[in-house]
């Protein structure tokens, strides 16, 4: 599973059991991988009202009860998870084992696994995602109205005050696919990387080939014409 939240905060309150400026859970993505292909799940908040109950409670309902969730900073998930079971003692149990699962995806990239020069020294998924596909119009955030957290939090976070209904509904439309992207991106990125580090071993026949080519553009020594002679019959 590929998992990403996003969150907001208040300076002064509005619901129970808030905290000034503590991270308000409003919204997740999940892309789930099976046999069959990639499935996805999302969650978004009503802007009314407190989010993070019916948020930790779909969570619990969307994951699949196994296999690793794949996040891009994952210390952010998992604390954001323990606030939720801390404030939901009845959903601690379901929302904990989460985090035994959680892989980092920002690892192969800041430990130094893979380095390209378009990131410009910076190992988050805004700057990841675009070095590793620049010319993939589906994995660019600049066709997206919202284009990071930062201005997806501020704005569902004053989501509330706008009184347009169609507004809303547009604003509602373009959080999703915000949140989207981010887990979808790191499904991409994974299998980027597992294209990385797939060892190709040459065939019989890509090595007869090379030898070929070299009894064609220079002298062999014996040995190496033996060992030509050795694999010749050999089936690729």
């Amino acid at each position: 599973s590929y998992f990403d939240f996003e969150t907001f905060q208040n300076a002064i309150p509005r619901f129970k059991g808030q905290k000034p400026c503590q991270q308000i859970p409003f919204q997740y993505s999940l892309h789930i991988q099976t046999k069959e292909g990639i499935e996805h799940k999302e969650f978004l908040g009503n802007e009314n009202e407190d989010p993070r109950r019916k948020l930790a409670e779909q969570m619990i309902a969307d994951f699949p009860t196994s296999g690793c969730i794949v996040a891009f900073n994952m210390s952010f998930e998992k604390r954001v998870i323990k606030e939720l079971a801390d404030q939901f003692p009845d959903l601690a149990e379901g929302l904990l084992e989460f985090n035994e699962r959680f892989v980092d995806l920002v690892v192969p990239f800041r430990k130094g696994g893979y380095y390209n020069r378009k990131m410009k020294g910076s190992f988050s998924l805004k700057s990841v995602l675009p070095a590793l596909f620049p010319d993939d119009p589906e994995l660019s955030y600049k066709g997206l109205t919202i284009q990071d957290g930062v201005a997806a939090s501020s704005i569902f976070a004053s989501l509330h005050l706008v009184n347009d209904p169609d507004e809303v509904a547009q604003i509602r439309d373009d959080l999703l696919a915000y949140c989207k992207l981010d887990t979808l991106g790191m499904v991409k990125i994974l299998e980027f990387l597992n294209k990385k580090i797939k060892l190709k071993v040459p065939s019989l026949s890509h090595v007869k080939n090379m030898l070929d080519k070299l009894v064609e553009e220079q002298s062999l020594s014996e040995s190496l014409q033996e060992y030509k002679a050795n694999i010749k019959d050999k089936k690729p």
